[in-house]
């Protein structure tokens, strides 16, 4: 892998003062990965990797958990230390269009996120941590408690030489969402205990 351009600020937020940190590959913005550090000296720290959803963190969809996703891990991180890293690549990795695309299936034809990217080709969860593991190691570290619901983010950092324990990142469904999370419990394999799939 190449080494990035990389460039740091403070920033202000509601949760409180983070480090913030753009690891740039290339002049194309997904090519660019986010990180808000909070000061975890002497600690493992706690770690949320999170993919762009513009329309649940933007827009605050109801139809997604995003945007509490969002809040959530940056509010715990604030008050536990760690880093929250922020990756550029809407739709899980496979673009804004594909994404646009499946919503209007899932709208228009009652079909899941899961079997409308199947509808359309695309792969349903293409994304690779390669990039997220490279902050982390520009940090130092090697070990971390790490926010999500979904295995092959623990399995990716795993793979990338990362010591990772799970740590349960759950909403609690709502009726306009339930669906949405259903899909990701029972198609995606995501650990959710409101649907079995997290013992």
């Amino acid at each position: 892998m190449i080494p990035p351009k990389i460039a740091n600020s403070p920033l202000n937020t509601k949760y409180g003062l983070f480090n913030l940190y753009v690891f740039s590959w290339s002049d194309n913005e997904q090519d660019n990965v986010l990180a808000l550090e909070s000061n975890f000296a002497g600690r493992t720290p706690l770690v949320r990797v999170q993919s762009a959803c513009y329309t649940g963190e933007i827009f605050e969809s109801t139809d997604f958990d995003c945007h509490w996703q969002l809040e959530m891990g940056l509010h715990r991180i604030q008050k536990e230390g760690g880093i929250f890293i922020y990756m550029l690549c809407d739709g899980r990795g496979a673009g804004l269009l594909t994404k646009i695309k499946g919503m209007n299936i899932t709208a228009t034809e009652g079909l899941d996120t899961a079997e409308a990217y199947k509808k359309l080709g695309s792969p349903i969860d293409p994304r690779e941590y390669e990039r997220a593991a490279f902050v982390l190691d520009h940090f130092g570290v090697s070990s971390c408690r790490l926010l999500t619901n979904n295995p092959r983010k623990v399995l990716g950092l795993k793979r990338c030489g990362i010591d990772v324990a799970r740590e349960e990142h759950m909403s609690e469904p709502t009726a306009l969402n339930e669906s949405y999370l259903r899909s990701k419990a029972e198609k995606l394999g995501h650990m959710m205990k409101p649907f079995g799939t997290d013992g």
